[in-house]
């Protein structure tokens, strides 16, 4: 049994010293009032209440304990009052951790910003390309990138990234520009964290082998090697937007580029996602639009 159950309908009558004058109060039915009140003393084995045609009056029981239900009623509605307030501005401390590059390009500034919003917000950030447990090491928030593995973590997409395939004007001079798949083992791959790339062919999801002289498991790094010509690269779109735009390189094998991959908020899976952490989520949201450089 709920052990505030009555309550509320006992302190109306004890305020207002009537049934009826309570269910007006309380926007419900005289009969519902006098149930809830008498299931209450059933349940204390105490009369609170003496009931008489003309009035209805506190016993000595129901005196000490309408004093003490009213303090547990004003300290409900004030924690009320708090939630409501965190709600409509966020505070706490925020743990969020998130891959190096995107958390430093993307994230990092996103936060900053929110927290210039939010002075009452304090954020606690790691930024690593391991992949942490959120439950183990207490974090409020996780940023994960491409196709997310099965998980009891609930999750919200933030924005997205494409892969593109592409290499340098001058590499398409000197070695010619592959206009199929089959074409990429004629050609010098720059290779990144595995030497697979991931393709749509024919409405199939695929991953092909490729294969280089240069491995690296710098983006950064290849980015610079396929703009001096050492071969041809494929990217998430933020490595490479700029480049493609100022003509330093060029996207090729266009008519293969897989979906775009989602770029995900994850977070531990409670009923009920702490305030502060889903204005942070809202925020990125709102800001972190990669894809549209």
């Amino acid at each position: 049994m709920n052990r505030w159950h009555g309550i509320d309908e006992f302190l109306a009558v004890a305020e207002t010293g009537s049934f009826t004058k309570a269910s007006k109060l309380l926007g419900m039915s005289v009969a519902h009032v006098s149930r809830y009140v008498s299931q209450l003393e059933e349940r204390l084995n105490t009369q609170l209440l003496t009931r008489t045609t003309r009035k209805v009056v506190l016993t000595q029981e129901g005196q000490v304990f309408a004093h003490q239900t009213k303090q547990l009623q004003h300290a409900m509605d004030d924690a009320t009052a708090l939630l409501a307030e965190q709600q409509l501005t966020p505070k706490g401390s925020i743990k969020l951790t998130a891959p190096v590059m995107y958390g430093e390009s993307f994230i990092m500034p996103a936060v900053h910003s929110f927290m210039q919003k939010h002075p009452d917000i304090e954020v606690i950030s790691h930024l690593s390309n391991e992949q942490v447990n959120l439950l183990e090491d207490g974090y409020d928030l996780a940023i994960r990138l491409g196709h997310l593995k099965d998980s009891s973590l609930k999750a919200r997409r933030i924005s997205q990234r494409r892969l593109v395939i592409c290499c340098s004007p001058e590499y398409i001079n000197k070695f010619g520009q592959p206009h199929s798949v089959s074409e990429l083992h004629q050609h010098n791959c720059l290779i990144g964290n595995n030497s697979y790339w991931r393709v749509k062919e024919q409405g199939q999801d695929k991953h092909i082998k490729v294969a280089g002289r240069l491995a690296c498991n710098s983006g950064w790094a290849l980015v610079d090697a396929a703009i001096k010509g050492l071969g041809i690269v494929q990217l998430p779109d933020y490595y490479v937007n700029e480049h493609l735009a100022d003509g330093r390189l060029t996207a090729v094998l266009s008519n293969v580029a897989p979906e775009p991959e989602g770029v995900w908020g994850v977070y531990p899976p409670r009923q009920f996602i702490a305030t502060n952490v889903k204005a942070l989520l809202d925020h990125l949201v709102a800001t972190v639009q990669v894809s549209d450089l």
